[in-house]
């Protein structure tokens, strides 16, 4: 039957029952969505609340950019697994402290550049140990350096190994400066001065300790260094009234017992300790005695095991420390 054979009670009727169907069919869409997506502008609204708290917790963890932190001195522990190497950076110099094993030569001198290391005004071997002169050879070679400083070292216990070689040859092929420097001889590194600090290692059967010590100095913060220095090598130092109290300590020998004794520590008071030791190594560095005498003294301990790279960045009166430092690729 056609809409003009039904009369116009059955054209109305079904006029409003089209409408109903209509206007319920809109509704069970709307049902229909909602058990779909649920409140769907809610769960966004929660989705970017979560998202913008990861952004902020991923940022907050980020080392900051050199812009943002008072930037007189930064000081790099590296992570080098067992072994040691150091930046001493300022904004118009740089200072390399050792250069971990051989297979860390190019690695670090990626992290040197991407720190915007160009050219070292010194590369110090604190002793010729693989551990921290291996990665010299290469760093000489990717990296202009004016000095390359050495301790004194008896004529019994001069190495003879293929990586000391190289080291000597290298600095001579690219014209570095070969120098061995005399107790209190300085660099001045802007406002930061580095100055060098030994005794007669004639008197020393190990070559550890014979490793050159290092103070580094910015208005009121202050760096050691000295290598693999035993309490043999510490006594000497100690008697000679070469130790003074400083804000952070690169614990010598990766944490071992024999070093950083009682009489060193109570000489050097540390605020800060830095470990530049391998996860799960063989020498079971650092060892619990030397965790147990730093605890005491008391400072606050990083280690590149558990804190990877590991910058001191100082205006020369507070101390911020970021671990994890990330090089980029």
């Amino acid at each position: 039957m056609s809409d003009q054979e039904k009369s116009p009670q059955q054209n109305s009727y079904d006029a409003a029952l089209r409408q109903v169907r209509r206007k319920y069919g809109r509704q069970r869409r709307k049902e229909r969505a909602r058990q779909r997506f649920g409140n769907l502008p809610l769960r966004i609204g929660l989705l970017v609340l979560a998202a913008a708290a990861a952004v902020a917790v991923w940022f907050a963890t980020q080392p900051k950019p050199v812009k943002d932190l008072p930037d007189r001195l930064r000081v790099f522990i590296f992570d080098v697994g067992q072994g040691d190497a150091a930046l001493i950076q300022t904004p118009e110099h740089a200072v390399l402290i050792d250069a971990g094993e051989a297979d860390q030569g190019y690695p670090l001198v990626h992290k040197l550049k991407s720190l915007g290391v160009r050219k070292l005004d010194a590369a110090i071997c604190s002793h010729p140990h693989e551990d921290h002169m291996g990665g010299m050879e290469t760093v000489l070679q990717c990296i202009p350096t004016a000095t390359l400083y050495l301790p004194q070292i008896p004529d019994e216990l001069v190495p003879t190994t293929i990586s000391f070689s190289r080291m000597l040859d290298t600095a001579q092929a690219k014209h570095t400066t070969v120098r061995t420097p005399a107790c209190r001889d300085t660099l001045a590194l802007g406002d930061t001065e580095l100055t060098f600090l030994s005794t007669d290692n004639n008197a020393f059967e190990a070559l550890n300790n014979c490793s050159l010590g290092c103070r580094i100095t910015c208005g009121t913060a202050s760096f050691f260094f000295a290598g693999d220095l035993e309490e043999d090598g510490e006594n000497a130092m100690l008697q000679a009234g070469l130790l003074e109290p400083v804000t952070v300590l690169k614990v010598s020998h990766h944490g071992s017992s024999t070093s950083s004794s009682q009489a060193f520590l109570d000489a050097v008071k540390p605020q800060y300790a830095a470990i530049s030791v391998a996860s799960m190594n063989d020498y079971g560095h650092p060892t619990q005695k030397l965790l147990n005498r730093l605890a005491a003294v008391p400072c606050t301990i990083y280690r590149t095991d558990l804190d990877g790279t590991i910058a001191f960045v100082t205006d020369g009166t507070g101390i911020k420390v970021v671990t994890h430092w990330d090089f980029g690729k």
